[in-house]
């Protein structure tokens, strides 16, 4: 076979040359197009996003302006074109729980907290549409899920919050009990040095009727600020419903009257003053006026007594007794003698047997007919005290 001319090598050179050339340039242009395609796509998202992002601005002005409404659909706008963010479906569902529409806020939530469960806001926001269908046991595991869930920002103090939400949801559905746990924690988690806080714990533990815990908290408001009338009003009442009314007198001492004649202390401050008028267990008097005030403890029982069996159909000289009233009554009879204001004042030993027969008479005659009222319920409410500080 004879050897390709050099002309015929020639020619097929620039072919195979053009036929590269021109797959180089399709590559580059098909790299070109990419590039192209993928700056156009990132320019198109971001207008999108740029949109969704104004729309939710938006939606957030319209909230705070209190047009709950335009704010549902700048929200859905925004949401349309950003589907997937989690803070548009959130804020999507608290203006619909705000528009009264709990149900399908409630399903954007519970999507949420399935992506992320211990998120503290999402468990708050279906804690609030629970309460609000006063669903206690639900209303419960929400805010508790908020109360030990995560908080972006300043975790301590939304804790703080959420638990004292929970405190007034509880209180307001009168679930004195499930609460009072509740009020100790927030008790435990409030500095002593933030007055105002310990203002709100020393309230929820007044509601709570604990007490020994509200009375240490305003004795420590007091320590700060000891012409505090909202402490000193707070303590007054502690001490009183523990027994303990030297303090309470002392706190009501220092209240304005004005402020002692409101309907929350008005009675325990009446109380309070006739307990003082009729104990002779106060330090500081002489044996004269001891004598005098067990004298007149001694009169009261027997009246109250003979009113209550007279009330009761009961005979008080009845023999043998057979109600706590007759036999009470009947022990005390034969010691009358005794417990005369000279021999009282000359033989002080006798002063307490003679105030426990007094203590036993009003405890038997409030169980006949009812807690006594005015210097009989002082009476009474003076011997639960002695009770106390004897056990």
């Amino acid at each position: 076979m004879s050897a390709a001319s050099p002309s015929t090598v020639s020619e097929e050179s620039p072919r195979i040359l053009s036929r590269e050339l021109v797959l180089i340039l399709c590559v580059l242009a098909l790299v070109v197009l990419l590039a192209l395609t993928a700056l156009l796509s990132r320019m198109y998202h971001k207008k999108i996003h740029t949109l969704a992002d104004a729309m939710f601005a938006q939606g957030e002005a319209d909230e705070q302006a209190g047009q709950v409404k335009a704010a549902l659909t700048d929200y859905r706008n925004a949401l349309a074109y950003n589907p997937s963010n989690p803070l548009f479906q959130l804020h999507l569902a608290k203006a619909l729980a705000a528009a009264g529409r709990g149900e399908e806020a409630r399903s954007y939530l519970l999507n949420l907290l399935s992506e992320s469960p211990g998120s503290g806001e999402v468990n708050l926001e279906l804690a609030r549409i629970a309460a609000h269908n006063s669903s206690l046991a639900d209303a419960m595991r929400y805010y508790q899920g908020a109360i030990y869930g995560e908080w972006h920002s300043d975790p301590i103090a939304m804790r703080w919050q959420v638990r004292r939400e929970l405190c007034d949801f509880l209180l307001s559905r009168g679930a004195v009990k499930q609460a009072a746990p509740e009020v100790i924690a927030l008790q435990e988690n409030t500095p002593a040095g933030d007055p105002a806080r310990l203002k709100i714990v020393a309230q929820l533990l007044l509601r709570t009727q604990q007490w020994n815990r509200a009375l240490e908290v305003h004795r420590t408001l007091l320590a700060a600020d000891p012409n505090d009338e909202e402490s000193l009003a707070g303590g007054a009442q502690c001490a009183f419903e523990l027994g303990q009314y030297v303090t309470a007198m002392e706190y009501f001492d220092r209240l304005p009257r004005e402020r002692r004649e409101q309907p929350d202390l008005a009675y325990r401050y009446d109380m309070t003053r006739r307990i003082f008028a009729a104990d002779p267990f106060l330090s500081g008097l002489v044996a004269e006026a001891r004598a005098q005030r067990v004298a007149g403890a001694l009169a009261l029982a027997q009246t109250r007594a003979e009113n209550c069996a007279h009330q009761t159909g009961q005979s008080l000289v009845q023999s043998p007794p057979q109600t706590d009233l007759q036999r009470v009554y009947q022990q005390g009879r034969d010691l009358q003698q005794d417990w005369a204001p000279r021999y009282l004042e000359r033989f002080p030993d006798r002063l307490d047997a003679a105030m426990a027969y007094v203590f036993s008479v009003e405890n038997a005659s409030a169980a006949a007919c009812g807690e006594a009222q005015g210097d009989d319920r002082a009476l009474w409410l003076l011997g639960r005290s002695r009770s106390v500080v004897n056990q």
